[in-house]
């Protein structure tokens, strides 16, 4: 799965697109990693939760 995360409306910057791994949890919950960056994960109920979780880390 590709994120894209945005940046603030007025800033010029270009978005960012990370590759993000979503693996379901033994005790139901959903983890969301990027790729390469081992210590971004978000975690959540479902996988949309688990999502915001992350883009609010990065």
């Amino acid at each position: 799965m590709n994120l894209t995360v945005k940046t603030y409306p007025n800033n010029p910057a270009p978005k960012l697109t990370y590759d993000v791994l979503i693996e379901n949890q033994q005790d139901g919950g959903v983890s969301a990693t990027v790729l390469g960056l081992p210590d971004f994960k978000g975690f959540g109920v479902t996988k949309e939760e688990a999502i915001e979780k992350l883009i609010q880390l990065l």
